[in-house]
């Protein structure tokens, strides 16, 4: 081959790995959107039903169960460990939701991987977000139970009812979540 073909060859082959890279992100990006309904073809629980318990260990090998939390305000934000918008979404969770109420001794914010991560790559979305809140390992048994998905929040009041159930992205979910907490904190 000529230096011209080897040249238009080359120029095809890497404008079509840019092609291809691009479209790879942008299916990540949509396999992981916080509005994708696919996931999650069921509603979320009515506010009042009773939250189902569940007992999960922390990433910090703590055995972690709702039912330990009588007459505590709890906040549930489900994520996908790997998900790009979980990750964009815990700072702020972190700073909205647990940071105003993590010394108060009637509320706790637990992040719950509804991917079922390993240790390692639940240690990662930790280190990546900077969240100090628990996180819980093998949690998709407790995503089903209430019927969510990842990259949502969910409130428990004092009682064990749920009293928020977010339905969109916990970003777009935060300041409504926050709203309650206070409510129920009153």
């Amino acid at each position: 081959m000529n230096a011209t073909k080897i040249s238009t060859v080359s120029s095809v082959l890497q404008n079509m790995l840019k092609v291809s890279l691009v479209m790879l992100f942008l299916l990540a990006l949509n396999s992981c959107s916080s509005d994708d309904d696919n996931s999650n073809p069921t509603t979320p629980p009515v506010a009042g039903n009773v939250a189902p318990d569940f007992t999960l260990t922390s990433l910090s090998k703590q055995t972690v169960k709702l039912s330990d939390s009588k007459n505590k305000v709890v906040v549930l934000f489900f994520f996908g460990n790997e998900c790009p918008s979980c990750k964009a979404a815990a700072p702020s969770v972190c700073m909205q939701l647990n940071a105003p109420f993590a010394k108060r001794t009637d509320f706790q914010l637990y992040g719950i991987d509804q991917w079922d991560g390993n240790e390692a790559k639940v240690q990662s979305f930790q280190t990546i977000t900077a969240v100090s809140f628990p996180l819980l390992l093998m949690g998709s048994g407790v995503a089903a139970s209430y019927k969510t998905t990842y990259d949502r929040i969910v409130v428990i009041d004092k009682t064990g009812k749920i009293m928020f159930s977010g339905n969109q992205g916990a970003a777009s979910d935060i300041a409504a979540a926050k709203a309650k907490i206070e409510e129920l904190l009153k």
